[in-house]
């Protein structure tokens, strides 16, 4: 009786100890297994963060060399959304004149801008109708950092005053900045007309303006031919708007100022 005792007693502990070895051993095992999880885990979070700063200085491009023709504040506008690796959002506005030409002078700039500063810049194109007056109806809730705009100066022409086309321009900024208050506003005038009269007046009024109120000017008219030359009409349609020929000339104009080669 007393062998059965003892015999019933050394297996008691002969199961304890079995099952306390089985437990170290589990718990060696788990750790193995766990180990690997939060070091995958771990490098998972490395990759995430990595792609995030990846993702935000993709946008990032050495324009240095690209803005050296534009003006300061627009320089300063390219600089301070690279550093932040930003994008900058570009609308290039104006009469029905941008969209003239196979393509027209707005899409062939369009097509270099983002060549040049490829995810940096995003880029829409916007024709409005009408005069001046039209600019006060242009939706900029998108928020624009920089307009590239032709301010509707031939379609003025007897219809607009100039004080009046300064007004409308000065009212256009205010919206504009009233989206993004650091936002820039490049003029261009319209394209030159075979036999302009009054309208060469307005031209120049624009450009005066420009320098009155510190607004970035492109004078694109320097390239084309003068408006008593009959090789102006090579250039431009039967009814005044720019052909390819005309559209290729002004667009290298912009370019020039956007992309520095």
């Amino acid at each position: 009786m007393k062998l059965y005792k003892i015999g019933a007693l050394l297996a008691v502990i002969i199961c304890i100890i079995i099952l306390f070895f089985s437990y170290l051993t589990w718990q060696d095992k788990l750790e193995n297994v766990l180990a690997p999880v939060e070091s995958v885990s771990a490098e998972n979070d490395d990759q995430k963060e990595d792609k995030t700063e990846e993702v935000k200085s993709d946008k990032k491009v050495n324009i240095d060399a690209l803005i050296a023709n534009m003006d300061e504040p627009s320089q300063n506008l390219f600089v301070e959304r690279n550093e932040n690796g930003e994008s900058l959002k570009v609308l290039i506005a104006g009469s029905a004149a941008l969209e003239s030409g196979d393509p027209g002078y707005a899409e062939r700039l369009q097509a270099s801008l983002e060549e040049a500063y490829a995810d940096f810049i995003e880029v829409d194109i916007l024709s409005i109708e009408g005069t001046s007056e039209s600019l006060l109806d242009v939706d900029l809730s998108s928020g624009y950092d920089l307009v590239l705009l032709e301010p509707m100066t031939l379609m003025n022409n007897g219809i607009v005053a100039i004080e009046q086309e300064r007004e409308h321009i000065n009212e256009f900024r205010d919206k504009l900045t009233d989206q993004v208050e650091d936002a820039v506003l490049v003029l261009h005038p319209s394209q030159p007309i075979y036999g302009a009269g009054y309208y060469l007046a307005q031209i120049v009024a624009l450009k005066e303006f420009a320098q009155l109120y510190d607004y970035a000017y492109i004078n694109h008219w320097t390239s084309w031919p003068d408006t008593d030359n009959e090789v102006l009409k090579d250039h431009l349609t039967e009814d005044g708007l720019p052909n390819s020929k005309g559209a290729e000339l002004w667009a290298e104009e912009l370019e020039a100022y956007f992309i520095a080669n």
